[in-house]
């Protein structure tokens, strides 16, 4: 067991020194108005950790809470991507997240009259974004919209599929994240 804890922290420290493991995430908080509840907070809560393959590349996952005060619908995610990262200037870097996402939502508010327990989505498709170099080892970035395909599932409304395609950069779909590599 010595042995193994040694090896692994040694593994940590190799990684460690060429700067290319990162974590980060972001935090939202706003307010919502539901159309039986009334209003109320929605938070999200977004850990991130990835690895650094080399200037272009780079593959992480992304996990995900969020939630509604006042009874209102909850949810986590699990959203793994590989990063290709395509210009470069400077501090700017564009990059697009190829990803495959889960979300499970619960407590979901009322569908025509009927209580929807839970939901699952699935989210195949690209993220772009850009993120902004602030010395060796922060980073700050932001996701802009998303393109690709959507699938949820409500299991209390006779097993519903909704199908849909996203494609859209819009101010409605922003995610802002802090990174600390090392």
């Amino acid at each position: 067991m010595k042995k193994l804890f040694l090896l692994l922290s040694v593994a940590f420290m190799a990684v460690s020194a060429n700067a290319q493991v990162y974590v980060g995430g972001g935090v939202a908080i706003g307010t919502q108005d539901w159309k039986y509840v009334g209003s109320s907070t929605t938070y999200k809560f977004i850990p991130e950790i990835g690895y650094t393959i080399n200037e272009k590349w780079a593959a992480g996952i992304a996990f995900g809470w969020q939630g509604t005060t006042k009874g209102g619908p909850k949810a986590f995610s699990l959203n793994p991507y590989a990063r290709l990262t395509f210009f470069k200037t400077g501090p700017v870097s564009l990059f697009a997240d190829g990803t495959v996402g889960y979300t499970y939502a619960y407590n979901n508010p009322k569908y025509n009259g009927i209580t929807c327990d839970n939901a699952t989505e699935v989210f195949v498709g690209i993220k772009p974004g850009v993120a902004l170099s602030m010395g060796n080892h922060f980073s700050l970035v932001a996701h802009i919209g998303a393109f690709g395909y959507q699938h949820t599932k409500y299991s209390t409304l006779g097993d519903w599929d909704n199908d849909s395609w996203v494609a859209g950069i819009d101010g409605n779909n922003i995610s802002l994240s802090l990174y600390y590599s090392f």
